[in-house]
């Protein structure tokens, strides 16, 4: 029979490392998951429930209960964090540190500071603006004016405030780039100004939040998966509020315009920028730097394959195969480095989420194109599905090496 100081040390290392992959960005399907197996491992009994701002968790020894509620707060993908808590699991659970170096261990993940400086972020923002650019098929002109918008949007993500005034840091950013798109609209009109903000927002488009809600309603997390799709859903809103009232605002200034034409990009372009767009997912996820070439590789391997899906097979059955190798992938990646598939699955389906597909059906409604923001939303749904079936089915394939 286990001791109970025994039994107590196993729950408070549980529901830290619980709390600290709420922390670093795992749905609830994968948090649970992982939790369970790790209370199976120590022989206690536990069940779990994870929702985007609070786990409850309840073990039980002998005849007590223990029940433990914790409030969490949403956050991004942290790739590099994931990646050392993964490693101090496997130490805790062979035995090589003891629970109460593991949860040291765990606080110092936890504390650690950003691993990129301001200036690569902001040039992240800058390439993942021109990239898309190029994905997305503009003008040469189109291109320099999403530089222009990506390094605003990045020296913006620095300034990002605390408190009430962070609720509406997504309507200000998109209020910024539709003004400044706009305006320069009045001066050079062969601009694509769609293209141009969609591309300098990107970042800020919930298009990975929209595909975790959708996996985690697929696997009865119902109230966790609503919250989050809702949680899009409202910042798809204030991007697009942002930018019809930055597209207003711009309406008052009146410039001269330049007789300026541009031609458009080259197909093959894409050569060039594609590796340097998945880059920037090093950067966007705080992966390790060593980790660099796996994320590089998963974007290009991801693109890949949803394009050759598309070709022959059709967009919807071609984000399916996209998700199916990459999930496959993933799993393999995990199976031979002992890594988390999450490190080569997120920067592999990041350029197939429909994000951008979410934006353009809440700017149809913005303009009262009722039918066509349904339509269009009807399809970002039915992407999503895609993506999310094929990464399960990926998963059938080529068995996870564990829950994360």
């Amino acid at each position: 029979m286990m001791e109970r100081s025994e039994f107590i040390r196993k729950v408070k290392f549980v529901t830290k490392f619980g709390r600290v992959l709420h922390a670093v960005g795992s749905p609830a399907h994968t948090l649970e998951s992982t939790m369970q197996d790790m209370c199976r491992l120590f022989d206690i009994k536990g069940n779990i429930v994870s929702l985007p701002t609070a786990i409850f968790s309840s073990f039980s020894y002998e005849d007590e209960d223990i029940t433990k509620i914790h409030r969490v707060e949403p956050v991004g993908v942290d790739l590099g964090k994931l990646s050392q808590v993964d490693l101090v699991s496997q130490e805790v659970i062979q035995g090589v540190i003891s629970y109460e170096e593991g949860s040291q261990k765990l606080d110092d993940i936890m504390e650690a500071a950003d691993p990129y400086s301001n200036s690569i972020r902001v040039l992240c923002f800058l390439l993942s603006a021109s990239g898309f650019m190029v994905l997305f098929g503009g003008t040469w002109g189109d291109l320099f004016a999403s530089l222009i918008i990506g390094l605003l949007m990045g020296c913006l993500s620095l300034l990002r405030p605390l408190g009430v005034v962070a609720q509406l840091f997504e309507a200000m950013v998109a209020i910024i780039a539709a003004l400044v798109a706009y305006l320069l609209a009045k001066i050079v009109p062969d601009l694509n100004v769609g293209i141009i903000i969609l591309s300098g927002l990107i970042i800020f488009l919930p298009g990975l939040n929209i595909t975790l809600a959708i996996a985690e309603i697929a696997t009865h997390n119902l109230t966790s998966g609503t919250s989050r799709l809702v949680g899009g859903i409202m910042i798809l809103l204030k991007l697009t509020f942002g930018v019809f009232i930055g597209s207003r605002i711009a309406s008052w200034f009146h410039f001269p315009s330049l007789d300026l034409t541009f031609s458009h990009i080259p197909p093959w372009f894409i050569i060039i920028t594609l590796p340097l767009t998945a880059l920037m997912s090093t950067v966007n996820f705080k992966a390790i730097r060593s980790d660099a070439v796996w994320v590089t590789l998963a974007g290009i391997f991801g693109f890949c394959c949803s394009k050759l899906g598309s070709y022959y097979l059709g967009p919807e059955l071609g984000i399916f195969f996209g998700g199916a190798c990459v999930g496959s992938a993933a799993n393999l990646f995990a199976r031979i480095q002992n890594r988390p598939s999450s490190i080569f699955q997120f920067p592999g389906i990041i350029l197939l989420v429909p994000g951008s597909i979410g934006y353009r059906s809440i700017s149809f409604l913005f303009e009262k194109d009722v039918l066509g923001g349904i339509d269009t939303a009807f399809t970002m749904v039915t992407l999503v599905l895609s993506l999310v079936v094929g990464i399960f089915v990926g998963n059938t394939l080529i068995k996870p090496r564990s829950s994360l």
